[in-house]
């Protein structure tokens, strides 16, 4: 029952990707109309090259959990054992644990206000198996937190109503939802400014939240959409893809089915550093940082680079962060890396199909922007491990910090390694200084 997590859309059906009718103008966001998809003899055109992340590969990922609801975990159409067990959910609930520890001690950079509500958000919880363990596994240790445990309310989100009424019928949560530790909301990570509370009718917002959020993400990232690049001859290069089917003709542009017919084409263009400057106008700095890290990294390399640039997590992790001055705690485990040397030679990236589909999350990125933004990572040292976790601290000292940050040597050097740690996860509980000035 675990969730490979879905936090798309407000909307409770398709009506939000303005697929019901054909625009008048034709946007590129949009699928080729039917009457117009190119054909050949094994492929059908349903989209020409556009940017990965514009893709309509997302917009049948949304589909395809739409569609098929609890039913994608309680059929096994979709792995989620592994994030969604009893082990993992009391491992997560002492490393949230630890980092209360860290917060009420009294020189913590990341202060807690007791009087006040922490949250606790579980982006995409899809069937709610793991909210369970993780509420079961903080109820048992209560005992050892610093801070009122009635304070801290426990948040399931997605996409999908259909989720939302199934957690809300369950027997299994009637007592947190009647005692006010457990809220859930439909909400979308990737696009959405604030968070309404079904329960409690709170609304957070920016700057709304007085504790920091703390936030899980379980098998989401790699569902989220991303971006490829590539680095050849010391030049960044945009990948753009041209999603198809194996079919000479598809009838339904958003029919799930189609990713088991998936024959999707690539193809590379140079481009500058600034890519996101006019699409992620808060992030920009942080986003070229990143991206000439890699382009100076592998620029020398004779085999060049591939990378998966998780643009979706990275746009999530500053929408819930600004709930909270930017100051959160990230608990997120994946399929992924978080070793740059995995990256070497160039190729076009893998799509898992598995029902659904997913892709590798490049969890080295998403440390080198936690670092960028004057927080740390933890990185799951584990190299052949089938499962990465990856806990990243936002220290809300963005902007206190970037006056002496005007050049990006400085960071793209010992910084980075020194923030960047591949150290056990577990080692974090046992952490009480962390997080001390």
């Amino acid at each position: 029952m675990r969730p490979r997590a879905r936090a798309w859309s407000l909307c409770p059906g398709l009506s939000c990707l303005g697929l019901s009718c054909p625009p008048s103008r034709p946007n590129p966001g949009w699928p080729t109309p039917i009457h117009q998809m190119a054909t050949s003899r094994h492929r059908c055109v349903l989209e020409d090259f556009t940017r990965c992340s514009d893709s309509l590969l997302w917009k049948l990922m949304m589909s395809f959990y739409d569609r098929k609801g609890v039913e994608s975990w309680s059929q096994g159409i979709v792995p989620h054992f592994i994030t969604c067990n009893a082990f993992i959910g009391r491992a997560y609930a002492k490393v949230l644990l630890g980092f209360l520890h860290d917060c009420a001690s009294s020189n913590a950079c990341l202060p807690l206000t007791v009087s006040e509500s922490l949250y606790i958000v579980e982006l995409g919880a899809g069937s709610g198996k793991f909210s369970f363990f993780i509420l079961k596994a903080v109820k048992e240790l209560a005992e050892l937190l610093n801070f009122p445990a009635e304070k801290i309310v426990y948040v399931m989100t997605d996409f999908t109503w259909n989720n939302l009424k199934f957690w809300n019928d369950h027997e299994c949560f009637r007592h947190q939802f009647d005692c006010g530790q457990l809220d859930v909301a439909i909400f979308d990570a990737v696009r959405d400014e604030s968070m309404k509370l079904y329960h409690s009718n709170v609304t957070i917002s920016r700057n709304s939240l007085k504790n920091p959020i703390c936030i899980v993400a379980n098998y989401l990232f790699d569902t989220l959409c991303h971006d490829i690049f590539q680095i050849e001859a010391g030049k960044l290069k945009e990948g753009l893809i041209s999603v198809g089917s194996r079919s000479e003709r598809e009838l339904d542009a958003l029919d799930p089915e189609i990713i088991k017919r998936f024959d999707n084409h690539f193809k590379y263009r140079v481009i500058e550093d600034d890519y996101y400057s006019e699409s992620e106008v808060e992030d920009a700095h942080h986003l070229q940082r990143v991206l000439q890290w890699y382009r100076d990294f592998f620029g020398a390399s004779p085999d060049g680079a591939s990378i998966l640039f998780p643009i979706g997590a990275l746009r999530a992790l500053r929408r819930l962060t600004s709930f909270s001055g930017g100051r959160a705690l990230v608990l997120s485990g994946d399929k992924g890396n978080n070793n740059h040397e995995q990256f070497r030679g160039l190729a076009d990236p893998h799509v898992a199909v598995h029902g659904s589909f997913s892709v590798m999350v490049n969890y080295h990125a998403i440390g080198l922007y936690c670092t960028s933004r004057s927080g740390f990572v933890l990185h799951d040292p584990q190299e052949e491990a089938s499962l990465k976790v990856s806990a990243l601290v936002f220290t809300g000292r963005e902007e206190a910090h970037s006056s002496k940050r005007h050049g990006l040597s400085a960071w793209i050097g010992s910084e980075v390694e020194r923030l960047s740690a591949v150290v056990p996860l577990v080692l974090l509980w046992a952490r009480g200084s962390c997080l001390a000035v």
